[in-house]
């Protein structure tokens, strides 16, 4: 209650600056302005006024104030009479009495205020009679220009305000984006880390072992052994010098303190973003709360609905609040009334029972509706429970199989019963009138919930009464996603919709069904309600929702990230677009389709569905080697030639591995299975002749397509490489087409 009347007080200090300007104004206007009709128009604005603050200071005790504006009034009525003309000393009197409620708005922390008020109000209205009756007397001018204190707050139209949340929500994508490159950083940074030492021990084994060495002593008896028939101009071959020993050893010591200075300063970015993260949610915090109203607002406006309803129904009924001190954005409060409203007509029409009935049952005669409000987290729970007679099934049975929805035998569940209320089309009144909602339905109800990426819950029981739970954002600018991936596409769903996330190795699902914490939930494959191949012949995750009471897994391949996010709703175009509730813009730019769990479940029983909504027909799912995609691994000890061909085979959704040498691709090989090897010639530790021959003699390895990318044009080269096992032989530079013509020939994947 104290915060409340301190926020009243304070909307009054900044209404009441805002009356006096005009007031101010006004006075000032009517000394130069020669027309009656301006005058008159002139007079009614400063009568508003006046009237208005005197109004709003009685109600808050501000009594002083009220009573030098109703002074004010007074002399602006008998002016627009004609009854008095204001002079020069009476204009100067009513500017004066002006100063002084200004004052009095600035004094009200003072301890005696009260007795200060009194006096100064008095001494304000006995100047104003004395003006008005002509005797003069010193009017003390409290100069606007010295004494005026502004209100420390300020009006901003909502429009600025949405403005500002928008900007944030675009600076939301963008730290995610860089959230998103810091990540991939630091694998980079770990192998940089590990390059430089294993550089430090490889240059200090080199120098102690070469630096006072004559080289001929070194020179390996099989040094010629598999590129003897080459010239030494036709193949680098890696000859050790003591003076190169000596300037690696200043290189590498160079490279070391580059390498270190690098990482301090990559340590320091990852500290700076961390706290552009901390202060883009504390800023969106910040201005999300500007744009909230308190949700009492939404609730007071149902009052005199719920009474004329009761009125029409002849059904006494009585409405009852809490957490009305809950805040929502305005965009929220502004949807939220019309499915609000619809549920409250259904509770005074289907749940509430007739007076007569509710006292035969041992109830009160006058029913009761509670709108209860909780806030949890980034979501707000609003739960309009009543105390009647709970929802009657067997009206509903009849009704559905008057439609054709069930047949007479059916036996279903109640939950079953529940969600055919949200259907389209459905009522159990066979005529409409204006207490049950004109004949619009439930279905209205969900639609809009789910355009505020809210969820409804029922819960019943019969003579008891109905709850009716429904979930909402507390804003609907910028919201927490958990993004996740199907095939090749990325898709979004608000993390407030999520109950549990589950490995699918930890599940036992049966008949695309699965028990989890006691409860049955439905097993949805959205790869194929989707039309999206899977990737992968293995999902890797399920996402627990519920929604309209009903629980549902959601099968998907890869659970990708969580972040914040703005979601865009559809234009018009796409407003019908099922399964989805908008878009969302990742950091790197991708537009990802936001997951609507509600209008899923409506339509999952119905037809599956490609991303464009379209109604598509069963498919027979794709042999695994037809879904997957080419595996190729690039060899390669030029870092821009391995970002190159890497770039490419992405760009194309090819999937890659990579190395800088025969032994490292060997290692990999160990373990990974590919379908084409991609590997340079001259290389350190192991060259690309020498990773041929291995690759013949490895049984598991020999069947391995290899082609060879090099800069050696030479026929002699080529031969050599044939010999050895490559399939083909392409010289660098190579543009696009050619490594896809490639690829395409020796994988048979189509790309």
């Amino acid at each position: 209650m104290m915060e409340r009347s301190q926020t009243a007080r304070d909307i009054f200090f900044e209404e009441a600056d805002e009356h006096l300007t005009i007031l101010e104004s006004g006075l000032l206007q009517l000394e130069d302005n020669d027309s009656d009709v301006a005058k008159t128009e002139l007079i009614d604005k400063l009568f508003r006024s006046a009237h208005t603050l005197k109004g709003a200071a009685a109600l808050l005790k501000f009594n002083a104030i009220s009573e030098i504006s109703h002074e004010l009034e007074n002399l602006l009525e008998s002016y627009k009479a004609d009854t008095i003309v204001i002079t020069a000393p009476l204009l100067d009197a009513m500017l004066s009495s002006l100063d002084t409620m200004r004052n009095l708005l600035q004094m009200t922390h003072l301890p005696d205020y009260e007795q200060t008020a009194v006096l100064f109000g008095l001494q304000a209205c006995q100047m104003l009679q004395a003006a008005q009756s002509g005797d003069q007397q010193e009017i003390v001018e409290n100069s606007s220009d010295s004494t005026r204190q502004f209100s420390n707050s300020v009006k901003v139209g909502v429009d600025k305000i949405d403005q500002m949340m928008n900007l944030l929500g675009e600076m939301t994508i963008t730290k995610t984006h860089l959230l998103d490159q810091l990540r991939s950083f630091e694998p980079m940074k770990d192998e940089i880390d590990f390059a430089r030492e294993r550089l430090l021990v490889e240059v200090a084994s080199f120098a102690d072992h070469y630096e006072y060495t004559n080289p001929e002593e070194k020179r390996a008896e099989d040094s010629e052994s598999i590129v003897a028939d080459f010239e030494e101009l036709e193949f680098d071959r890696y000859d050790e010098l003591n003076l190169f020993s000596r300037k690696l050893q200043e290189i590498s010591n160079d490279i070391n303190e580059a390498v270190g200075s690098i990482c301090q300063f990559f340590c320091q970015v990852s500290v700076d973003v961390e706290a552009i993260d901390r202060m883009t949610t504390e800023m969106k915090e910040r201005i999300s709360e500007i744009r909230t109203l308190p949700v009492d607002e939404l609730y007071q406006r149902f009052k005199r609905s719920i009474r004329n309803l009761s009125h029409s129904a002849n059904k006494p009924v009585e409405l009852r609040f809490s957490g009305g001190e809950t805040r929502l954005g305005r965009t929220i409060i502004d949807g939220l009334f019309d499915p609000l409203l619809h549920v409250l007509r259904n509770a005074v029409a289907h749940g509430i029972e007739e007076p007569e009935h509710r006292v035969a049952a041992g109830k009160p005669a006058t029913g009761v509706i509670k709108i209860s409000t909780l806030r949890r987290g980034n979501y707000a729970t609003i739960t309009i429970a009543d105390d009647g007679g709970g929802i009657q099934f067997q009206s509903i049975r009849a009704k559905a199989i008057a439609l054709g929805w069930i047949d007479e035998d059916d036996d279903l569940e109640q939950q079953e019963y529940i969600d055919m209320i949200f259907r389209a089309g459905f009522s159990t009144k066979d005529e409409t009138d204006a207490i049950s909602g004109r004949g619009v339905g439930m279905d209205v109800v969900l639609d809009r919930l789910s355009d505020l990426n809210g969820t409804i819950e029922v819960k019943t029981e019969v003579g008891k009464g109905t709850e009716f739970i429904l979930s909402i954002p507390l804003s609907l600018i910028i919201i927490n996603v958990i993004q996740f991936r199907l095939g090749k596409q990325l898709f979004v769903l608000p993390s407030s919709l999520i109950e549990e996330i589950h490995e699918i190795g930890s599940l036992q699902i049966v008949d695309e069904q699965v028990m989890h914490h006691g409860e049955c939930y439905r097993i949805v494959d959205l790869n194929k309600k989707f039309n999206l191949p899977a990737i992968d012949d293995v999902r890797q995750c399920v996402v627990f929702v519920r929604s309209l009471g009903a629980r549902i897994g959601m099968l998907v391949e890869e659970i990708v990230s969580q972040e914040d996010t703005v979601i865009r709703p559809f234009g018009k175009l796409l407003a019908d677009m099922p399964c989805f509730s908008g878009t969302s813009v990742s950091g790197g730019g991708a537009v990802r389709l936001v997951v609507n769990p509600t209008r899923l479940l409506q339509v999952v029983d119905k037809v599956n569905l490609d991303v464009t909504g379209a109604s598509i027909p069963e498919v027979e799912v794709l042999s695994s080697h037809k879904q997957r995609v080419p595996r190729v691994l690039v060899v390669d000890d030029s870092l821009s030639v391995r970002k190159y061909a890497s770039m490419i085979l992405e760009n194309n959704g090819i999937d890659y591995l990579t190395a800088t040498n025969g032994v490292e691709a060997l290692a990999l090989l160990d373990d990974e299975a590919v379908d084409l090897i991609l590997t340079d010639l001259e290389m350190p530790i192991m060259h690309g002749y020498e990773l041929l021959t291995e690759i013949k003699r490895r049984t598991k390895l020999r069947n391995i397509p290899v082609a060879v990318i090099t800069s050696r044009s030479g026929a002699q080269h080529q031969e050599k490489a044939f010999n050895l096992g490559a399939v083909s032989y392409l010289v660098k530079p190579f543009d696009e087409d050619a490594l896809l013509d490639l690829i395409r020939e020796h994988t048979l994947f189509s790309i």
